[in-house]
C-alpha cells in the first residue's frame, strides 16, 4: 500500500504540471461517490510527510450531496455544495503519544485552492473545515461552497482524554506539544496535498490558512516555519506570544484569592468608567469607545476607588481590585529573554468591558470568572486566565499535575520556559522566504479583547517592518483594527448594547491580493446583519488600518459613510 501511495502521487505530480490554474476542477473519476469511496482505508506514506510521522490512515470518506439555505429558529444554515468529506488520523512516532485527527473536505467542483481552518485554545477538538469564517455574515458563503478543498485537525491529541480542568495534559508529552506547537499543522497539510493528487490528479494552485486565536497564532506559524508552503494567511487576534501569555495570566489572577476578585456588578462599573471617559473621543457618543489609543491614559482609576480603600459595594473598588486592574493593563515581564529575545508580554487595553463573550461577558469570562478563583481551578467557575495559565505552568513548565500554580515563578524553571518558548511561540519577525515567493498576510486585532493583548500582534507586525523594511511589508502584508470587538469578535454598545459592526469576509480580499495583486483597500467594512434571511444590513462601518479608527463626520451613524480613518494617537 505504501508504495502504490508514492506510485499515485508522483503519477498526479507530473499531470498537475499540465493542468490550468484557473479552471474548476472535478475528480478524476465520473463517478463521484464511487471516488469518494474508494479513499477509505487508503494509507498516505509517512515519507509524503515533511516531518517525522508515522503513516497516515483514512478512517471514512463519505459522499455528501448539495443542500440549499435552510433557516432554524433564529438562525441559518448555509448552502452546501457536493462534496467528499474524508476523516482520518496521523500515526505518531511517539506510541505514547495520541494520533492527528484531520478532515478534509474535497468539492466536486473545485477552484485548485485550499483552506486550511486554525483551531482555537488548547485545541483537541477536531476542526473540520465545515464552519463559517471567523466574523462571517451570516449570509457569506462558506469557504467549501466557494470551491475551495477545506481541512482542519486537532492538533494531535483530544480533549475528551482529560478532565475538564487539565486540558493542558497533553503538554507533559513531547511530541503532542510539538504536534500542539507546529507539527500537526504541516503534517495536516502534506495528507491533504496526497488526497488531492490522488482525488484530482492535481496538486492545488495555492494554499491558504484561515484562523483566529491560537488559529491565528497557526497561520502566522506556517508562515514562519513552512514559508514554501503557504500562499497566504488571515491571522484574526493571534496569540503570537502564547507561552508568554498564558504564564501572563498568573501575575493577574493571584491577586484575586486575597481580595482582588471582581464580581460582574463591580465589572458593569467598570465598563461605564471606562466609556464615560472615552466614548465621545471617536466623534460620537454611543457606548463604543473607536478611540483605542486615545483612550487608555484617561483611565484613572483612584476615581473609582472605595472610601479607605476597602470594598464598600459594587460603584467602586477596593485597593486590591484596582491593583489586580491594573495589573491587566501594565506589561508583565520575564527575569530572561524567550523565543527572538522578547523579555515582556504587553498591556491590555481598555474599553467595553461588558460585551459577551460569548456567554459572560468579556471581562468576567476572561479575567475573573463567575466566582472567586480556587487551587485547583474549577473549570465551572473559573476564568480563562486561571484555567488557561495553571494548566500550562503544570502541565507544560513544571510538568507536575499537583504543583501549586500560586508559588510560580518563571525564574525556577528557566531552562523549560525557553525550551517551550521556542516550540509555541510565534515570534520570528522573518518573513522574507514567505513574502519572496508572494505570500501575503493579513492581520486583525480586536482592540477590547481581553483574552490576548491587541499590543503583543501590533509589535510583531512592526517587528517584521523593522526587519524586512516597511517597503516590504507595504507589498506583503496589512494590519486592520477592529475597535470595540473583544477577542471572539462581538462587540457591543456598553449603554445601550446594541451590536456594533465586526463581520467582514477577510478571505476574498487575501485570495484577490495573492492570485491577482491587487492589494486590499485601506478601510474595509464591517457589517451586522440579521442572522436569517434577507440578511438584513443593520449597520456598517470602516475597519481601519492601523493606527487608524474610524472618527464619526456626521450623518447616519449606522453607515459606514459617516465615518472616516484618522490616526488614533495617545
Amino acid at each position: 500500500m505504501r508504495a502504490c501511495a508514492i506510485a499515485v502521487a508522483a503519477l498526479s505530480l507530473c499531470m498537475a504540471a499540465c493542468s490550468s490554474r484557473h479552471s474548476l476542477v472535478a475528480p478524476v473519476a465520473a463517478d463521484l461517490k464511487g471516488a469518494c469511496a474508494a479513499l477509505k482505508d487508503q494509507t498516505i506514506a509517512h515519507a509524503l510527510i515533511g516531518l517525522p510521522s508515522g503513516n497516515a490512515s483514512i478512517t471514512a470518506a463519505s459522499f455528501v450531496p448539495a443542500s440549499e439555505w435552510t433557516a432554524s429558529g433564529s438562525r441559518t444554515r448555509p448552502a452546501m455544495p457536493d462534496y467528499c468529506q474524508v476523516l482520518g488520523s496521523i500515526a505518531p512516532v511517539d506510541p505514547a503519544a495520541q494520533r492527528i485527527n484531520f478532515q478534509v473536505n474535497l468539492p466536486s467542483a473545485w477552484n485548485r485552492k485550499v483552506l486550511q481552518y486554525g483551531g482555537g485554545g488548547y485545541n483537541g477538538i477536531l476542526t473540520t473545515g465545515l464552519a463559517p469564517l471567523r466574523d462571517a455574515a451570516p449570509d457569506d458563503l462558506l469557504p467549501l461552497t466557494r470551491g475551495y478543498v477545506t481541512l482542519g485537525t486537532d492538533s494531535g491529541h483530544q480533549a475528551s482524554a482529560f478532565a475538564a480542568n487539565s486540558i493542558g495534559q497533553f503538554g507533559m508529552n513531547e511530541e503532542m506539544l510539538v504536534n500542539y506547537g507546529y507539527a500537526s499543522y504541516k503534517k495536516t497539510r502534506d495528507v491533504a496535498v496526497a488526497l488531492m493528487r490522488i482525488y484530482y490528479a492535481q496538486a492545488p494552485a495555492k494554499v491558504y490558512y484561515f484562523g483566529g486565536s491560537e488559529g491565528g497564532r497557526e497561520g502566522l506559524t506556517m508562515a514562519q516555519r513552512f514559508p514554501n508552503d503557504y500562499d497566504g494567511v488571515v491571522s484574526v487576534v493571534p496569540v503570537v506570544q502564547l507561552s508568554m501569555l498564558f504564564q501572563s495570566y498568573i501575575p493577574r489572577t493571584v491577586p484575586q484569592f486575597s481580595g482582588g476578585w471582581m464580581n460582574p456588578a463591580k465589572v458593569r462599573t467598570l465598563a461605564k468608567f471606562v466609556s464615560d471617559r472615552c466614548d465621545a473621543l471617536d466623534g460620537v457618543a454611543d457606548g463604543v469607545v473607536s478611540n483605542y489609543l486615545a483612550c487608555q491614559p484617561r483611565i484613572d482609576l483612584q476615581a473609582l476607588r472605595c472610601n479607605a480603600g476597602a470594598d464598600a459595594g459594587d460603584d467602586c473598588l477596593s485597593d486590591a481590585q484596582i491593583a489586580m486592574v491594573r495589573s491587566v493593563h501594565s506589561p508583565n515581564v520575564f527575569p530572561f529573554p524567550l523565543a527572538n529575545g522578547l523579555m515582556s508580554y504587553p498591556q491590555w487595553f481598555y474599553g467595553n468591558e461588558t460585551t459577551p463573550d460569548p456567554v459572560n461577558t468579556t471581562m468576567t469570562r476572561w479575567v475573573t470568572g463567575t466566582a472567586n478563583p480556587t487551587e485547583p481551578s474549577n473549570a465551572a467557575t473559573a476564568s480563562q486566565y486561571w484555567l488557561y495559565g495553571s494548566n500550562f505552568v503544570k502541565f507544560f513548565v513544571a510538568r507536575d499535575a499537583d504543583f501549586d500554580v500560586r508559588t510560580y515563578d518563571p525564574a525556577n524553571f528557566k531552562a523549560r520556559v525557553q525550551q517551550v518558548s521556542e516550540i509555541i511561540d510565534s515570534t520570528n519577525p522573518d518573513l522574507s522566504v514567505f513574502f519572496a515567493r508572494g505570500g501575503k498576510l493579513i492581520m486583525r486585532e480586536n482592540m477590547s479583547d481581553l483574552a490576548q493583548s491587541p499590543q503583543a500582534g501590533i509589535n510583531y507586525f512592526a517587528s517584521v517592518a523593522a526587519r524586512l523594511g516597511q517597503s516590504t511589508v507595504e507589498r506583503s502584508a496589512r494590519l486592520y483594527v477592529s475597535p470595540a470587538s473583544t477577542h471572539t469578535g462581538h462587540a457591543s454598545s456598553v449603554t445601550d448594547g446594541s451590536a456594533v459592526p465586526t463581520m467582514v469576509d477577510l478571505l476574498d480580499p487575501l485570495d484577490k491580493w495573492a492570485t491577482t495583486g491587487v492589494a486590499p483597500a485601506d478601510a474595509l467594512v464591517q457589517t451586522v446583519k440579521a442572522p436569517v434571511s434577507p440578511f438584513t444590513l443593520l449597520a456598517s462601518r470602516p475597519m481601519c488600518r492601523y493606527p487608524h479608527y474610524p472618527h464619526f463626520k456626521g450623518g447616519e451613524r449606522s453607515l459606514d459613510a459617516s465615518y472616516t480613518c484618522v490616526p488614533s494617537r495617545p
